[in-house]
């Protein structure tokens, strides 16, 4: 399963989380339980060889849902269901194909309205009891009902129109509507969860005496929301055992241990692959992870510059390697103006104030490899438009703005409200860098900076903002139709363009790459030229890789720790 991306996010959460991070944070060797399996236990041979070993992982936020169908943080997904549930179809993480997963086969219609999916025979759930049609198509079942409230795999279900079910493992799904990666994002999102395992946790909350409602009926979705800390049996690599009696391995606030799911097909199918016994996140705040590093408590650490670091600190390089990493999800930092707000309105005064941010500046910021950004793609593809960025330049930016009527020389200077998310070094850097320069503009600059998710998404809410300085993600199949159209979901800017929306709805509908790449350059060339939002630059993943990790390299995804081991010797309990 490879998540969605979410809409804005602190860099060092995008990378801690959106990276597809496995091996981040190694406990210290006295403040943990030992695990109960691995170590330097015997390695099975068919496992090809590789050891087994538990590996500890990190995560700067912790999940409050991990169910399946209601979950929608990034942690959830990434650090919990990535490894305990699978969805119709994935991707190859070395060549970054579209792959069948549970669905062993795919069929797309030729008119791209539809597509046959063949389930994988004999896959088990991590109990032993075997996946089924009735499986498969419940969260369609209660995404149909229309009764609970979805989390990040409603994205899949709204995009069918209905099902057909040929046999016991065929059925084809009808799109809702036209789109060139419905294939995609259907087949990658739709996560198969046990039917039975979640109708007796909603049995067990009934009150005494009350009947097993229906499965499309609103008491049934109010007991199933109320799963949270469960994700039940899923067929992937490990497994997730939580009951709500208090035994479970899951720890608020302290870690959770992910145990192997021994029927999982795909170990079985390729030997030698996901390989750790066990998997334990650890819920940490980011802040000490630079000391953790230089404790060797730390297998994996994202840095703005490892070669710097090692270079401040050089008795790390005999415990850890740099690496570089990019992927289709990592996107860009940039400033979303609000075009309902006055003066933003005014294209003129967009123009001006995007002129404050040093964006060669902020590349440097970011580390080695990051760009500055003109467009919502990633560089190097056919349909990033060969413009040059913004230019840096305080005194042009006067001359518009007093253009546009705002002047304080004569008393009557721009006022405007920034709203900025400062989870992580670069971010905060870059906010200091645009007050200094809006400041020596004339602007009388009201800075809202916010430094943790929930209170920056309620103020975001409110709109009593000009401007929003974050991160923000890129969908993986490339398509910038939420971002960028009047009614994309993430349209935070309320920019409305009538020949914009005719360009992006053109690409969705075009199947042909080369023409879809022309239709989206002509539209990051409008977007560039009317500046709805300031884009900043485009960064790319730094990370110091502790060496006794072994097998795991990056690829198009981010990092492939299917394949990762660590020699019994090194491995720690």
């Amino acid at each position: 399963m490879r998540p969605l991306p979410i809409a804005f996010a602190v860099l060092l959460l995008a990378l801690v989380v959106g990276l597809g991070l496995r091996a981040v944070l190694q406990a210290p060797t006295g403040g943990l339980p030992k695990p109960t399996t691995g170590g330097a236990a015997p390695v099975p041979s068919e496992l090809g060889g590789l050891p087994q070993g538990h590996v500890y992982t990190g995560c700067s936020e912790e999940p409050d849902d991990v169910n399946p169908f209601t979950a929608n943080s990034n942690a959830a997904r990434r650090m919990v269901l990535a490894y305990t549930h699978e969805a119709l179809l994935d991707l190859d993480p070395r060549s970054g194909a579209l792959r069948p997963a549970l669905a062993e086969a795919y069929e797309p219609s030729a008119d791209g309205r539809s597509c046959l999916f063949t389930l994988r025979d004999g896959v088990r759930f991590a109990d032993g009891a075997p996946v089924t049609m009735d499986d498969v198509l419940f969260g369609y079942e209660l995404h149909q009902a229309g009764k609970l409230s979805f989390g990040f795999v409603g994205s899949a279900f709204a995009r069918v129109e209905r099902v057909e079910v040929l046999d016991e493992r065929r059925f084809r799904v009808h799109f809702r509507g036209l789109h060139y990666a419905s294939v995609r994002i259907v087949g990658e999102v739709w996560v198969v969860a046990q039917k039975r395992f979640f109708v007796e946790a909603v049995r067990r909350q009934l009150d005494p005496g009350e009947a097993m409602p229906e499965v499309g009926s609103e008491r049934f979705a109010q007991l199933l929301g109320r799963v949270d800390r469960e994700c039940g049996p899923g067929t992937g690599p490990y497994v997730l055992h939580n009951p709500p009696d208090g035994s479970g391995a899951w720890r608020v606030r302290q870690d959770v241990l992910l145990v192997r799911n021994e029927h999982s097909w795909r170990r079985a199918e390729t030997p030698g692959c996901w390989n750790f016994a066990g998997i334990r996140v650890l819920w940490r705040d980011p802040a000490a992870a630079t000391n953790a590093l230089l404790l060797r408590e730390l297998d994996w650490l994202p840095v703005s510059d490892p070669q710097a670091l090692l270079a401040q600190n050089p008795q790390l390089a005999a415990d850890y390697q740099p690496m570089t990493v990019d992927y289709d999800s990592l996107g860009v930092f940039r400033c979303v103006w609000n075009c309902e707000l006055a003066p933003f309105d005014d294209v003129r005064v967009r123009r001006a104030v995007g002129m404050l941010f040093d964006r060669e500046h902020f590349a440097k910021i970011l580390g080695p490899g990051a760009r500055p950004a003109v467009a919502h793609a990633k560089p190097g593809r056919p349909e990033y438009p060969e413009l040059l960025p913004v230019a840096f330049d305080v005194a042009a930016a006067r001359r518009l703005l007093r253009e546009a009527g705002y002047d304080p020389a004569v008393g009557k200077p721009l006022r405007m409200v920034l709203l900025a998310l400062q989870g992580s070094e670069p971010l905060r850097r870059m906010v200091e860098s645009f007050a200094a320069a809006a400041k020596s503009a004339g602007i009388e600059l009201d800075l809202r900076a916010r430094s943790d998710m929930t209170s920056f998404v309620a103020e975001k809410r409110l709109r009593q903002w000009h401007g929003v300085l974050a991160y923000q993600s890129f969908r993986p199949w490339g398509d910038p139709y939420d971002l960028l159209a009047s009614d994309g979901s993430d349209n935070e800017s309320a920019w409305k363009n009538k020949a914009a929306d005719g360009l992006a709805q053109a690409a969705r509908l075009e199947f042909d790459g080369a023409k879809r790449a022309a239709l989206w350059r002509e539209l990051h060339t409008l977007v560039h030229e009317q500046q709805p939002m300031a884009l900043l630059a485009h960064p790319v993943a730094s990370i110091l890789l502790a060496k006794r990790v072994r097998g795991v390299e990056p690829g198009p995804c981010g990092l492939i720790p299917d394949r990762g081991w660590v020699a019994l010797e090194q491995q720690r309990q």
